[in-house]
């Protein structure tokens, strides 16, 4: 199938060549895959992301593997930008000069706040869960309300380390689910919450009901970290997204969106499936961004 979240060295925690991410695709018969590599601007010198400088480089890796690979596996370029609104300006800059197919958002940092590292987890250890998770759903919903970006990576990350809270916040997820469909924005189902101590995909089955419910369209992504992990998880990806009862995945080129269908995808077919797209490329003025 496909494969949309695949890290690199670049971000200075993940391991092994590209090149072998995209073999390991092969191997697997996934029809795509999308390199989404951390683009993290933050004070820190080298906040466990590239830098804008490092863009070009990483842009021009995954054209070298496209071209090469083209015809074994369509090889796509993205990015995953983290979620900080005092950097949108050198953000917004770099989506607007390099051709991506894909661009995606997280929400890592609640200002001083690390909800993902591991080397965080005590540290939340000692928070109230209800405050944490009330501040990343926060968060969360002033970056849905912003438009440069088409996926939404591991939307309720914050549940990584298996905390529990007393209240289920149904009343702000449904604010948030109605404004990611307002927005055209596409869920992420992301695997790779099955390794981690919460032990559940992103999102959980709950959520991405709703998400259905919603008519929010989903893509399918491993967060590989590592060539074999690419692809990782892929069955229980799929099985989630049929009970949630949805029949196609988005897949993007150049930003354009479009379906694939999750149990009928020989390759032959797949250009058939790309009739009725969605332009992300254009989705209003920049400014409209800060």
């Amino acid at each position: 199938m496909i494969d949309y979240h695949i890290h690199t060295p670049l971000c200075d925690h993940a391991e092994g060549s590209m090149e072998a991410c995209v073999r390991q695709g092969i191997s697997l018969g996934l029809l795509e895959i999308c390199f989404l590599d951390h683009l993290t601007v933050r004070s820190e010198e080298k906040p466990k992301s590239m830098t804008p400088e490092e863009v070009p480089l990483y842009l021009n890796a995954v054209k070298t593997l496209k071209d090469r690979y083209n015809g074994k596996i369509a090889v796509k370029a993205g990015l995953e930008v983290d979620y900080n609104p005092d950097a949108m300006e050198t953000v917004l800059k770099i989506l607007d000069t390099f051709d991506l197919d894909v661009v995606a958002s997280s929400v890592h940092f609640l200002n001083d706040i690390d909800v993902v590292s591991h080397s965080a987890a005590a540290g939340q250890a000692r928070m109230d869960p209800d405050a944490l998770f009330a501040r990343y759903l926060e968060t969360l919903y002033r970056m849905c309300r912003l438009d440069f970006f088409d996926v939404i990576c591991h939307v309720d990350l914050i549940k990584k380390f298996g905390r529990r809270t007393s209240s289920d916040f149904q009343a702000e997820i449904e604010d948030i689910l109605s404004l990611i469909r307002e927005q055209g924005h596409v869920v992420e189902v992301n695997t790779s919450g099955l390794d981690h101590p919460v032990g559940e995909i992103y999102p959980s089955q709950r959520l991405l009901a709703g998400c259905r419910e919603k008519g929010i369209p989903v893509t399918l992504g491993s967060d590989a970290h590592r060539p074999e992990a690419v692809g990782g998880h892929r069955a229980e990806g799929l099985a989630a997204v049929r009970n949630a009862g949805y029949q196609t995945l988005t897949g993007f080129t150049r930003r354009i969106a479009y379906a694939i269908d999750i149990d009928t995808n020989p390759k032959a077919d797949l250009l058939e499936k790309r009739a009725e797209t969605i332009d992300f490329s254009k989705r209003g003025n920049p400014k409209s961004h800060v």
